[in-house]
């Protein structure tokens, strides 16, 4: 990779996070129970791991939090953000990677816009149901049919005792080889 490269990213507060490459090539990632601020950092991380070894590139975020402890300009206090930064700065030296992080609004920022529709997309074609009350939904859904299927499995498994007799006499009966078509 000759020249740097310009790699929007985004992150929202229910854990999702983008990175948005030249020639829209985007980067989806969900982290459960992440904040605003590690989705921030995990749109940096997942910009990193899809550059090339050896690769230069402009990082665009809308996080002052996340440019601000990068850059050092702030005190790194929270310590899920240490881990974050440490995360980063290892992907960095390992794949040689020539990093500038910036800072720009939220208005230039078209990964917001990227993520706000992804989410809205997973959210349904309005997007307005938020997407933790979905996932909370969709996965209490998940128990209740899981619960249906075990019934039904144990339902299945007490009929065949009998059905498993009845099929036994059949066929000792000639029952079955009859029933069935010669070109099967």
């Amino acid at each position: 990779m000759t020249g740097r490269i310009d790699v929007l990213v985004d992150g929202s507060g229910d854990g999702h996070s983008v990175a948005l490459f030249p020639g829209e090539e985007v980067f989806f990632s969900y982290e459960r129970g992440a904040s605003n601020n590690e989705a921030e950092f995990n749109a940096i991380i997942l910009a990193l791991e899809n550059l090339p070894s050896h690769g230069k590139a402009r990082i665009m975020t809308d996080s002052q939090v996340a440019v601000w402890n990068l850059t050092l300009e702030k005190k790194i206090r929270h310590p899920s953000y240490m881990r974050k930064c440490c995360q980063i700065q290892d992907l960095i030296v390992q794949n040689q990677l020539d990093i500038d992080i910036q800072w720009i609004p939220r208005r230039q920022n078209r990964a917001d816009r990227f993520l706000r529709h992804y989410i809205a997309s997973l959210c349904g074609a309005s997007g307005n149901e938020p997407l933790y009350r979905r996932v909370r939904r969709l996965e209490s859904e998940n128990i209740r049919l899981k619960t249906k299927l075990k019934q039904a499995m144990k339902m299945l498994e007490s009929r065949q005792g009998p059905m498993r007799e009845q099929g036994a006499r059949a066929y000792e009966r000639g029952v079955v080889a009859d029933s069935c078509p010669d070109d099967w």
